[in-house]
């Protein structure tokens, strides 16, 4: 078994340096195989550089020929005579330097191809080794572009100079022919008179004697070679009067500006004088609306009147005055739009004008508001003021009513005298006689006559019932009864805030010494005597009732019927209404609704107490 294990190694080591040797011959072969292959690739490139170096080389000397040819076109351009003529100058150099424009294009892609090729060649040993060569090629054609760059330059200049002569030459014999055409007498000089004719026609001017003879003196002979001098002086002598005559112009032109300012000056001074007067008068109108501003109680509706009316008739004054300033204004305006000249003068004066006449404008409306709203009040305060004589008539009527045991009608019958209504004079009369008790100022009488009977002109029955009307509000229960002892029979129970209205009395109980009235309850009509107040003092009705205060904002209608009636005005909260009618209803839209007289203008009409989904509109104050 030891020497079959020893066989198997030995030969285990001889097949591992069989492959060891195998191994290093193959490496061997590969070492020699890449020798080759590089030898090879180097030999390529070399053979590839080689031959794009051979192709730059022949495109190169191809155009180093154009090139060649570029420089002889440019020497031979050069070359040319002094006295060669400008045709045939710019022949020659328009050659040149087109030939030069060609020849540069070709050079832009030379560069271009040497690039190329020089790309191809690649990066290796054999393009390192004619690299120096390559950059040659490259400097040739950087020398052959600046070469031609010289020949388009020197061609453009020698161009130009031969344009510019010939333009001379033409003008030289343009000026000789001129010269020739007032030459009259073609004696080779102009004379005087020839000078003169000259400057007619050439320039339509009549040379002054002044003039012609500085002419004259400093160009005589006045030849072909001064005939240029002698056109740049006639041309100046022209520009000189010309310029005179503008710098006149001009002068009077100023003056009429001046003068034009002058005028647009006076009149803004006079819109700046009425805008003066204007903001005095606002003053005197802010001054006498002092006490409007306050809102002075002590001032009678006469004397608010007076005032307001004062006011309003000085901000007349001042508005009339801010018309004539607005005119001005635009006058101003006007006379600077025609004149460009005068745009400063109204950049500078229109703006505070403008700012003037706003502010004066802005003063005279808020006065006037403030008249316009004393005299709303002052009529308010009026009808105040007669309202208040009118319940002191009402009560004094009431009181001979009493006096004589007359019921409404009867009185009324009793003081037309018979008479469907009453007129003017009968009610001054019946005024008349309710005595000292009642105080009128002058005048009051027939107020109060025209806001008792309105449009109709007189105090119909109906009217006069109405006025004379007495109401009293429940404030302690008690009932109502059918005579006017107090154990005659009950109609009913009266609740607190029940409104009565007064049809007789006051009328004495004897039984138990308290004052008592016949009276109807607005509710349902119910009809009885009631006791005042009790014979300790205790009130059970107080007068009233019948005024109610609007406490959410709904309308005033001139009839019963929401829906049919028209709209006399919006009825405001805190406003108060008397009633003249008690709640009837709109059967239509189920609401309940009085007829009332409001107590600021008199305004009367029908108003919805509540609404058919509970909102309450009046409250019995």
């Amino acid at each position: 078994a030891r020497r079959k294990e020893e066989a198997r190694l030995a030969e285990e080591a001889e097949r591992k340096r069989a492959e060891e040797v195998q191994k290093a011959r193959e490496e061997y072969e590969l070492r020699l195989q890449a020798i080759h292959e590089e030898e090879q690739r180097k030999k390529e490139e070399a053979e590839r550089v080689d031959r794009l170096l051979t192709e730059m080389k022949e495109e190169m000397a191809k155009l180093q020929a154009r090139v060649t040819e570029g420089e002889e076109k440019g020497k031979e351009m050069q070359g040319l005579a002094a006295d060669a003529t400008s045709e045939d100058i710019i022949s020659t150099a328009e050659a040149a330097q087109k030939l030069a424009e060609e020849i540069k294009e070709v050079l832009a892609t030379a560069n271009a191809m040497l690039a190329a090729k020089q790309e191809e060649m690649g990066s290796n040993d054999a393009a390192w080794g004619v690299k120096r060569e390559v950059n040659d090629l490259y400097h040739k054609v950087t020398t052959g572009k600046r070469s031609m760059d010289a020949v388009i330059s020197s061609a453009s200049w020698a161009k130009d100079k031969a344009v510019r002569k010939a333009a001379a030459l033409a003008k030289a014999e343009e000026q000789k022919a001129e010269f020739a055409k007032h030459d009259r007498d073609s004696d080779g000089k102009l004379s005087r008179a020839e000078v003169a004719a000259f400057a007619k026609a050439q320039f339509e001017f009549t040379l002054s004697d002044e003039a012609l003879d500085k002419i004259m003196k400093s160009c005589e002979p006045v030849n072909v070679d001064k005939f240029r001098s002698v056109f740049q002086k006639v041309a100046i002598a022209k520009s000189e009067v010309l310029a005179r005559a503008v710098r006149a112009e001009e002068e009077r032109r100023r003056k009429e500006v001046e003068a034009r300012k002058a005028a647009v000056q006076k009149i803004v001074q006079d819109a700046s004088d009425f805008l003066a007067q204007a903001e005095g008068t606002c003053s005197k109108a802010e001054a006498d609306a002092r006490a409007l501003a306050r809102g002075d109680t002590d001032l009678s509706a006469s004397e608010l009147t007076s005032i307001a009316e004062k006011v309003q008739q000085t901000i007349v004054e001042a508005r009339e005055q801010l018309v004539k300033a607005v005119e001005k204004t635009k006058e101003v305006e006007e006379a600077c739009k025609e004149e460009a000249e005068l745009e400063g003068l109204q950049k500078a004066q229109m703006p505070r004008l403008e700012q003037r006449t706003k502010r004066v404008e802005e003063r005279a409306e808020k006065v006037g508001s403030a008249a316009e709203t004393a005299k709303d009040l002052a009529v308010k305060r009026e009808y105040a003021e007669i309202d208040k004589k009118r319940s002191e008539v009402v009560t004094l009527v009431r009181a001979k009513m009493t006096e004589a045991g007359n019921t409404a009608a009867e009185f009324f019958k009793e003081a037309a005298g018979g008479a469907g209504a009453l007129a003017k004079d009968k009610f001054l009369a019946l005024l008349a006689g309710l005595g000292e008790d009642l105080k009128l100022e002058e005048g009051a009488g027939e107020k109060l006559f025209s806001q008792i009977a309105g449009t109709a002109g007189e105090i119909s029955e109906e009217i006069f019932l109405e006025l004379v009307r007495l109401y009293y509000k429940v404030v302690k229960g008690t009932v109502l009864s059918e005579d006017l002892a107090i154990k005659s029979k009950s109609v009913r129970k009266l609740e607190l805030s029940e409104v009565l209205e007064a049809l007789e009395g006051p009328c004495k109980e004897e039984d138990v010494g308290v004052e008592r009235y016949k009276c109807k309850a607005v509710n349902d009509d119910a009809v009885g005597w009631v006791t005042i107040a009790g014979n300790q003092g205790t009130p059970f009705l107080v007068p009233g009732g019948n005024l109610m205060t609007c406490v959410k904002e709904t309308v005033l209608t001139d009839g019963l019927s929401v829906q049919e009636s028209k709209t006399v005005r919006r009825v405001h909260k805190g406003e108060s209404l008397e009633v003249l009618e008690f709640a009837k209803k709109d059967e239509e839209l189920d609401l309940k609704r009085v007829r009332a007289r409001a107590k600021s203008d008199g305004a009367t009409g029908w108003i919805t107490m509540c609404g058919n989904q509970g909102t309450t509109y009046l409250e019995v104050c």
